[in-house]
């Protein structure tokens, strides 16, 4: 179990990547990354002890081998490699090349299946999702205070259907597909309309947050980027709508690890919500919130404690002490003492 999993804190690609390290660990040496006579150790070492390194347990693990493990098995998410794509291409040297028969030595007991042949002929991870060319053609500005550009009635039909048919495809979490339909008419709406008139920017928006609730968080996260900067020219930066993309933006990149990222962008929001509106605003409430998740899944405890405990005496006197985030909010804090204290009060 990884740190941030022992934590209770938020699960990214890297956690997989932090079980695999276990998994290498164990298949070249023979023995377990951490062992002890509870769970309760076992976790407190998951969490808090240093591996052995390979080469101290099996002197003939190659030294590149042993770092790989080392950096699959960081405490922090975004300290361990940053995608499958990195942990293949080190591997990839230690393969047998594609194409290569194998020896009499690589392929075990007569009759057995070849161990090594899906390296011979790998199939490598899916690759890294490319950001969109530069050069495309530039976003057509709304002006502020611009009269809207009416809506043609067939055009206005088939946006009307598209948001009728996403929503159908929602309810039966089809994800893919409800983001599709919405779009097949973004490109139509845009060119009758502007690409950052309201109408699109609403579809995209929502194409945006589909995609975020179907887990798509790396096609999601270019989206709200790039609706934040429409949102900020149209506007303003300290904006509702600019928030709210910027803050969707965070929790994509969290999902995926970029956590300290992620936090900096949140606290930002964060900053422009306190000036405008409330501590203790649903914006604001969720927000902390939001940071002082991260901060206990990426380990920083005491920092998350800072968050978490003013924010829990908020919750109490605004929502009262049996709604389901104060709930949820006060069994991290149990946590964090235990972590810290030793005790859970």
């Amino acid at each position: 179990m990884s740190p941030e999993q022992v934590r209770g804190g938020r699960i990214t690609p890297q956690t997989d990547l932090y079980a695999l390290g276990c998994v290498l660990h164990e298949l070249l040496c023979g023995r377990l990354v951490f062992e002890a006579e509870s769970e309760y150790l076992l976790m407190y070492q998951h969490v808090n002890a240093a591996p052995t390194p390979l080469r101290q347990l099996r002197p003939d693990v190659p030294e590149a081998l042993e770092e790989l493990v080392l950096h699959l098995l960081r405490k922090a998410p975004e300290a361990r490699p940053a995608d499958t794509q990195e942990v293949y291409a080190r591997l990839l040297p230690f393969l047998p090349p594609p194409g290569q028969d194998p020896g009499t030595a690589d392929t075990g007991p007569a009759g057995a299946p070849d161990p090594t042949g899906v390296f011979r002929r790998p199939f490598a991870p899916r690759a890294r999702a490319q950001a969109p060319a530069p050069g495309g053609p530039a976003p057509t500005a709304v002006l502020p205070g611009a009269p809207p550009v009416p809506v043609p009635a067939r055009l206005r039909e088939d946006i009307e259907e598209a948001y009728a048919h996403s929503d159908a495809l929602l309810e039966e979490e089809r994800f893919a597909q409800a983001a599709e339909v919405l779009g097949e008419v973004i490109a139509p709406a845009a060119l009758a309309l502007g690409s950052e008139s309201r109408q699109v920017l609403a579809l995209r928006r929502q194409r945006a947050a589909i995609r975020l609730l179907g887990g798509d968080y790396r096609a999601a996260l270019p989206e709200f980027d790039a609706l934040a900067d429409a949102y900020a020219r149209i506007a303003g930066p300290t904006g509702e709508q600019a928030r709210a993309c910027r803050a969707q933006a965070a929790r994509c990149r969290a999902e995926l690890g970029q956590v300290t990222d992620a936090l900096a962008a949140l606290q930002g929001v964060l900053n422009v919500v306190r000036a405008v509106d409330s501590d203790v605003s649903e914006e604001a409430v969720e927000l902390r919130h939001n940071i002082g998740m991260l901060l206990l899944a990426q380990g920083r405890t005491a920092e998350a404690r800072q968050v978490l405990e003013p924010l829990q005496q908020d919750m109490c006197m605004v929502f009262g002490p049996e709604d389901e985030m104060t709930v949820e909010i006060a069994e991290a804090l149990a946590v964090i003492r235990l972590d810290l204290d030793g005790t859970a009060s």
